[in-house]
């Protein structure tokens, strides 16, 4: 057995507790905003730190638990917004993939921002489509991408933030093994 295999899924166990965590917490406290369908998708962090970390997989796992877990929690899993969430999200970590494979340079920001827009843009397909057919929902589609362009860059700055902490921490720990 890889010795590395028991420190890999527990950390998978974190990082899925903490997106899960992230995901209920901001849905609760969104729902008491004048806009309740919109969130920042702060738990995305969680995702592209997986997918810049290369662990594509992971990401996609990541992505549907948090959804379903929060649909379950929120008691909202047979729910449009739960389909909302995984479609949004799935969407959103296949394009953030498909921008880190092609090697055009993005970086945190271009990524986080093109996840955001695609989610948003996924969603709006699914109501659209499935949700609530026949409506102008794409009127929303400016909004959207705004709002998608701000929470990206947020996501974005925390993310890089994040990283920064942990590599200092990986440099303070060599230092102190040496």
């Amino acid at each position: 057995m890889n010795k590395k295999a028991p420190n890999q899924l527990l950390l998978l166990a974190f990082l899925t507790a903490t997106a899960c965590s992230i995901h209920i917490f901001e849905s609760l406290i969104m729902r008491l905003m004048p806009l309740p369908f919109i969130r920042l998708g702060l738990s995305n962090v969680v995702v592209m730190y997986l997918l810049f970390e290369k662990k594509v997989f992971q990401a996609f796992l990541v992505a549907v638990i948090k959804s379903l877990v929060g649909g379950a929690v929120t008691f909202s899993l047979l729910s449009p917004s739960t389909l909302l969430s995984l479609g949004g999200g799935l969407s959103a970590v296949f394009v953030m993939w498909v921008a880190l494979a092609v090697r055009l340079g993005f970086t945190e920001y271009g990524v986080s921002v093109i996840g955001a827009v695609a989610h948003n843009l996924a969603q709006l397909i699914l109501v659209q489509n499935v949700v609530l057919p026949g409506t102008r929902v794409f009127m929303l589609t400016p909004l959207l991408l705004f709002l998608g362009l701000l929470s990206g860059i947020l996501t974005a700055w925390i993310l890089v933030l994040i990283k920064s902490r942990f590599q200092r921490q990986i440099n303070e720990n060599k230092v102190k093994d040496e």
